[in-house]
């Protein structure tokens, strides 16, 4: 309002003062403006940024592969093991190095996995693969697949812990 008055009162002492004041009003409102509207755009783009962030952390999927197993293993619990691990190894790197696949062999009698072993109701030595999306939590137990093939038949038991592991991750 202040240049708008210094305008006016130029405007009638030099018709010439008039002209350039009205120009600078004008280019000063319309810098203001553009100013504003880059403003505007940087809280949209900032808004949408965030929102798209929390949004895919809200819904990323990661899948673990708990394998539980007692003190004293037996063979076929060291084949499950070992089994897992390198289909795990070979078929998704990516995967592990992202960290949406995480292996985590537990000995189900320490008492640091005493939690888990609650959780998920472990009894004897047992492969869950749990699938996490968001808050979201689902068990699919392995163990006899696992237990089954994993010793006497290591290519069919990675071919079906393959697929399994694909079909949570998606």
């Amino acid at each position: 309002m202040c240049i708008k008055r210094m305008a006016i009162y130029i405007s009638v002492s030099n018709p010439y003062h008039c002209l350039r004041g009205e120009l600078y009003y004008q280019l000063f409102y319309s810098t203001l403006k553009i100013f504003i509207m880059k403003i505007k755009i940087s809280y949209l783009l900032f808004a949408l940024l965030i929102s798209t962030t929390v949004f895919a952390q809200k819904n990323a999927v990661k899948v673990e592969v708990l394998y539980f197993h007692a003190t004293g293993r037996c063979a076929t619990c060291l084949a499950v093991e070992n089994q897992t691990k390198a289909v795990l190894e070979q078929n998704f790197k990516n995967e592990i190095k992202a960290g949406t696949l995480v292996f985590k062999a537990l000995n189900k009698e320490e008492e640091q996995n005493q939690k888990l072993v609650e959780k998920y109701e472990i009894a004897f030595s047992s492969l869950i693969i749990v699938r996490k999306e968001g808050a979201k939590e689902s068990k699919i137990d392995f163990t006899d697949k696992a237990f089954q093939y994993a010793r006497t038949n290591p290519t069919k038991y990675a071919e079906l812990l393959k697929v399994q592991i694909i079909n949570s991750l998606k």
